[in-house]
């Protein structure tokens, strides 16, 4: 078993994208934006299986994702900062080893994006320590929680070509850091699995 068939069996799937936007992220209409839609590319054969949950529509809502958490938006509120989450959680299986790439789109400020994405991050250090905890039980004993690596994402939208996020850029990132992703319609995961 490869570690992103273990989390696909352990995440809910009502948040996992299928069907012919299984690695589509939308970034819905408002009233000073069109929707955005950006489609994630495999675009090497180092790269195995993605895996795309999303956090950002209705039918998935914070409520549903966090229902132990407090929901209150009247007094007395839940505290601030609470319920953030990020849009989409990608799980990119390569070569190397699982990457998951805590994934937030922004089309003008992007101010608070690194909370909603650190707050992800948060979650997910709570699955992957949930999946070392019964991995024995499940036989997947060569399994290491150490092993996967986080990827922190601002996908910000951008129509120039000469303003937008090359893989010659990616390599001067700092992959622990969060880092902002310019593109317009395609996001391509291979430059950030080193």
């Amino acid at each position: 078993m490869e570690y992103i068939d273990y989390f696909e069996w352990i995440l809910n799937s009502d948040f996992l994208q299928k069907g012919d936007d299984a690695l589509t992220m939308i970034e819905p209409a408002d009233l000073e934006h069109e929707e955005q839609r950006v489609t994630i590319k495999y675009n090497s054969s180092s790269i195995l299986n993605m895996k795309l949950y999303c956090f950002n529509t209705p039918r998935t809502n914070v409520e549903k994702l966090l229902p132990f958490f407090n929901q209150n938006r009247d007094e007395p509120k839940a505290p601030k900062d609470l319920n953030r989450f990020c849009d989409y959680i990608l799980l990119v299986q390569h070569v190397k080893g699982l990457f998951v790439f805590f994934l937030e789109m922004k089309r003008g400020d992007t101010n608070g994006a690194d909370k909603q994405i650190e707050a992800s991050s948060v979650f997910f250090d709570f699955v992957r320590r949930s999946a070392e905890r019964i991995k024995e039980e499940n036989d997947f004993h060569d399994f290491d929680a150490n092993q996967i690596q986080y990827r922190k994402i601002i996908i910000k939208e951008e129509h120039s070509n000469k303003r937008i996020t090359k893989d010659n850029d990616v390599e001067n990132f700092n992959m622990d850091a969060v880092n902002t992703h310019k593109c317009h319609s395609e996001f391509r995961p291979i430059a950030y699995c080193r």
